[in-house]
């Protein structure tokens, strides 16, 4: 991460993408959901940010959803399964 004269904060998208995957990992583990899941997809709201992640592996689904406050924030994390 870094910051330019104005301030600004700049994150690498190497950076980012290991940090999104560190925490869908977490809730994963959190969710009781198997490191080796059959399949994993992602959703993403209108302003880019994770707004939910499924695993599957054929008999059981878990879904895990995350919410953000106004400043994009993550506020939540839950999981349901199936």
């Amino acid at each position: 991460m870094s910051f330019d004269r104005q301030s600004d904060r700049h994150v690498s998208a190497r950076f980012l993408s290991r940090t999104v995957f560190a925490a869908c990992l977490c809730a994963a583990a959190l969710a009781g959901v198997p490191a080796q899941a059959g399949s994993v997809s992602y959703t993403y709201d209108a302003l880019g940010r994770l707004a939910s992640t499924v695993y599957s592996d054929g008999t059981s689904t878990t879904t895990i959803t995350y919410s953000y406050d106004a400043a994009g924030n993550r506020t939540s994390v839950a999981a349901t399964s199936s």
